[in-house]
């Protein structure tokens, strides 16, 4: 990770025991902050209720906005939207104690709390598995026809280069597609 720019830190040693509330806005800068990341540009708002008890912090990070990405079918910019909420409890220790995804664990002395990377994660999460336009219309029809092209191409090529004995399993497989 590179030298941060904008993190994103919660200092809680002069609050009181109680419900607290912070909120941040994450942009292509605090992207940038992180090593081949896949987004490179997003505006997100983070809204976070931090509950401060005596031995330990909570906290429920909510975030809304839009990621800009390109499309994995076409390779255009699509922009999509974000939204979700996590739980984070934040645990005073020594670190070698095992973490979790859902548990940090900070030095006893600490007084602010740095949730940067954790944002980072969850906001990678709220990615769909694959990012696309919701309609392949919407998709670069240069590309897609392209795509489509190259696709038959290596269908028939595969056909010619098939082993006979397997020639009357593709043809099952072909015609139950149809």
């Amino acid at each position: 990770m590179k030298k941060m720019k904008q993190q994103l830190i919660i200092p809680f040693s002069g609050l009181k025991e109680g419900l607290h509330q912070f909120d941040f806005d994450v942009d292509s800068t605090f992207f940038e902050q992180f090593e081949n990341s896949i987004i490179e540009n997003a505006e997100v708002h983070i809204d976070v209720d931090f509950l401060k008890k005596k031995n330990m912090l909570q906290l429920n990070i909510s975030m809304k906005g839009t990621v800009h990405t390109t499309c994995d079918r076409c390779t255009e910019e699509i922009d999509i939207d974000v939204e979700g909420d996590e739980e984070l409890i934040v645990k005073f220790g020594d670190e070698e104690f095992e973490q979790t995804d859902e548990i940090k664990i900070i030095p006893v002395g600490a007084y602010e709390l740095n949730i940067s990377k954790e944002v980072y994660d969850y906001i990678h999460l709220l990615l769909p598995t694959k990012i696309e336009h919701e309609k392949e219309e919407d998709c670069n029809q240069e590309v897609i026809a392209k795509l489509k092209e190259l696709s038959i191409k290596n269908k028939k090529e595969d056909t010619e280069h098939t082993d006979p004995r397997w020639a009357a399993l593709l043809n099952l497989k072909d015609n139950s597609e149809n």
